[in-house]
């Protein structure tokens, strides 16, 4: 069997040709790789494969080692642009290919001079772990929550919980009310997301600035929707952007005004937007999971809108295990003994970075 493999850059067509061909999410699309790739101080790829019958896609983010490894120039690693990026394989049932597709890629990895290759896995596109466990590691991180659309409404808003519904119908009742894809209101989020992120604390990499949001407007078009809730007084209570691409449809970011956070107004927001992903004809609604996939009340909140649970998984690779522990090896000369750190981190030698 003939077996073709190469990484590619976003604007190869092979990589939109590949995509017209299997389910996939927003994250698979080369535009996004490439906004992902300016935040991320990366450069934008993705692995490519095809046989006579099968062919594989996975997007990546190239990067420099840390210059304080002083590794060699022509050293680098790969990681997932932000979200759930997963490995796409056509078809995803054929074991046989993804085993010389990955085969493929540990090769030509490690001889244009990869380290490590991490990905992340898509709750609702899984690929067989038996076989990713052949090259590499899969890491469960913990559960998310989806929606199962095919449901009818009336059986939805009996999944949600009572005090779900009990605020929903309070808002209702006090005025507040919903609007999807008035981009008049578009301003409004990002403040609104930029002010929660501080409120928070979050990383840095959570700080999107304004050209982030343009670019991803751009960039999704159609496929990008934005929910405003508004206040009796008509203020922007609170906003989400989220995504509808193949029948997943799928929350990106969102905030709540400080004034309006014992309203609860984001429980409105799912309610409505739940009820757009049916009327047009989607599959499910991937609501995400906790903090880190930890089971806190982000996950709790998120639960009470179902009792559908996913797994998260991640996929670590070492493609070429000399290397990696000498920048092991690199980074205890610099840092210290790696015994009080945490050991889940991948890859090690990026800790602390």
């Amino acid at each position: 069997m003939m077996i073709s493999s190469e990484f590619i850059l976003p604007c190869d067509p092979k990589w939109k040709s590949f995509l017209e061909l299997t389910s996939h999410d927003f994250y698979h699309l080369p535009e996004y790789v490439s906004l992902s790739a300016k935040y991320e101080q990366s450069q934008p790829n993705a692995f490519y494969g095809e046989t006579d019958e099968a062919a594989f896609l996975a997007p990546l983010l190239t990067r420099k080692i840390p210059e304080s490894l002083n590794a060699p120039d022509n050293w680098y690693d790969v990681t997932a642009p932000y979200g759930y990026p997963t490995p796409l394989l056509i078809s995803p049932d054929d074991i046989w290919s993804l085993e010389i597709f990955l085969k493929s890629f540990q090769e030509i990895a490690a001889a244009s001079g990869m380290i490590s290759a991490f990905f992340r896995l898509h709750p609702l596109l899984p690929l067989h772990f038996n076989v990713l466990a052949k090259f590499g590691m899969v890491v469960k991180h913990g559960q998310t929550v989806y929606i199962d659309l095919s449901t009818s409404v009336e059986q939805m808003w009996t999944q949600t919980s009572k005090d779900h519904r009990k605020d929903i119908n309070k808002l209702t009742r006090l005025g507040f009310r919903a609007i999807i894809d008035d981009w008049s209101f578009f301003d409004k989020f990002t403040a609104i997301y930029q002010a929660n992120m501080q409120r928070v604390s979050a990383s840095e990499f959570y700080f999107f600035d304004d050209s982030y949001f343009v670019g991803l407007r751009a960039i999704l078009g159609e496929h990008l929707h934005l929910c405003t809730i508004l206040s009796p007084e008509g203020e922007v209570a609170s906003s989400l952007l989220f995504t509808a691409i193949n029948g997943i449809v799928q929350n990106h970011l969102s905030g709540t005004l400080d004034k309006y956070l014992s309203f609860a107004p984001s429980k409105l927001e799912i309610d409505v937007v739940r009820r757009w992903a049916k009327e047009n004809e989607n599959y499910f609604y991937h609501l995400g999971g906790g903090v880190g996939c930890r089971a806190d009340s982000l996950f709790k909140f998120k639960s009470g809108f179902s009792d559908l649970r996913s797994d998260f998984y991640t996929y670590r690779m070492i493609v070429d295990p000399d290397k990696y522990n000498k920048l092991i090896q690199a980074w205890e000369e610099r840092y210290g003994d790696r015994n009080d750190c945490d050991n889940n981190f991948f890859p090690l030698y990026r800790l602390s970075q």
